[in-house]
């Protein structure tokens, strides 16, 4: 479990060797050295594991300056998993910044897909808080849950059966991107079972240090599932398939009877363009006459090909074209809610990313992440921002024109 006392040893296996200085987007901008993920484990240690100092607010301060982009734990020499102990941080100093709103949707919205208006309703709030109507991503006319659900057969020859987890970026704001997961997976063979009743992940109560909130969102899903019946358990947002893979298990009791079940999910969680990569594709996909360039989602680090499998996708079709960005990885700065409670820091941080596609002169940029989708699309004024499934329906779609 995410307990601040779990981690009292490996917290002084940081040998500040400055790998984290290096990757850190908030460091990157401000320059401080507060903000690197060896600085901010030194304070842990000493106000919360040795309380040698006090819980100050600028010590509060600092742990929720975190973008929990992952960056530092995917680079440390060391293998600190910085992400988990900030989150432990949080929850012990019991982390609060948008108050009611945050508690009205994680309580409510995340939980609860299935009551109508919630999401209208947290979005008025966010605008009485001061939040531009801009800011805020589109819900969608129809969540994509009222769109499919159940079991959706394959088309042609069935090579096998996958389940689909439906994150909520895909069912709130882009079900379109469900909508081309489901299409291009029966496509290929696959019949896709949507188990009714998904919640959240739990990866926005887990970053808000709410463990209890996620732990419950956590067995909610667990206990949807049948495993034993599909090949592989399907997502199309990066950070649900990292919180699958490498939290579900410690969002539980080591002695709950959902270990095994969340063991057996980790082991059978692929993010789709890395799933269709690695099983091929049985049907051809049509010429893509586009330029495209990626931006590689900050929760990769889960998969060691997830990286690469939309270039490769994508990248081979006729007529498509790549322009790599100067640094594909590089955080666009939303994080989830990041980009409301910290604006200022949160834009600039966007800004270097929105300079760079533009330069790049391309019509599309695809990310696996929805939230990275809603954020660069509200600061580019040409390009479309989409998910890298949309772009290989759309090369089906294309075969009965050729």
């Amino acid at each position: 479990m995410l307990k601040l006392e779990n981690y009292e040893a490996i917290i002084n296996k940081c040998s500040h060797c400055g790998y984290c200085q290096a990757t850190c987007p908030v460091y990157l901008e401000d320059m401080l050295e507060s903000h690197v993920a060896r600085n901010r484990l030194n304070l842990i240690n000493q106000v919360l594991i040795l309380k040698t100092m006090p819980s100050t607010p600028r010590f509060r301060e600092i742990l929720d300056r975190c973008l929990l982009c992952t960056n530092c734990t995917q680079t440390c020499s060391s293998k600190v998993p910085v992400d988990e102990i900030i989150i432990a941080a949080r929850a012990e100093t019991g982390k609060s910044t948008l108050g009611g709103l945050k508690s009205f949707v994680m309580s409510k919205m995340l939980q609860q897909r299935g009551l109508t208006g919630l999401m209208g309703k947290a979005g008025s709030l966010v605008q009485k808080m001061g939040v531009a109507a801009r800011e805020m991503p589109q819900l969608a006319s129809k969540p994509f849950s009222q769109i499919y659900s159940g079991t959706i057969p394959a088309q042609g020859e069935q090579r096998g059966r996958v389940a689909y987890f439906v994150g909520c970026g895909t069912n709130f704001l882009y079900p379109d991107t469900g909508i081309a997961t489901v299409q291009v997976l029966t496509r290929n063979g696959w019949e896709v079972v949507i188990p009714a009743g998904q919640v959240c992940c739990g990866i926005p109560a887990m970053a808000e240090g709410d463990l209890a909130a996620a732990r419950e969102m956590v067995a909610t899903n667990l206990n949807l599932f049948d495993l034993d019946n599909v090949d592989a358990v399907i997502t199309d947002c990066t950070s649900c398939g990292m919180m699958i893979k490498e939290k579900f298990s410690k969002m539980l009791n080591p002695e709950d009877p959902l270990q095994e079940k969340a063991q057996a999910w980790a082991g059978k969680i692929y993010e789709i363009t890395d799933f269709l990569q690695q099983q091929g594709l049985s049907d051809r996909p049509a010429s893509l006459y586009a330029s495209f360039t990626y931006h590689v989602p900050c929760h990769r680090g889960w998969s060691p090909t997830v990286v690469d499998a939309p270039r490769e996708l994508l990248g081979n079709l006729p007529g498509a074209e790549l322009r790599e960005l100067p640094d594909p990885e590089k955080c666009c700065g939303a994080a989830g809610t990041f980009f409301m409670e910290h604006r200022d820091l949160s834009e600039r941080i966007r800004s270097h990313r929105v300079e760079q596609i533009e330069a790049s002169e391309v019509q599309t940029v695809i990310t696996q992440c929805p939230v990275c989708r809603f954020y660069l699309s509200a600061s580019l004024n040409s390009q479309q921002v989409t998910h890298p499934v949309i772009m290989l329906a759309q090369a089906y779609e294309n075969v009965s024109q050729e």
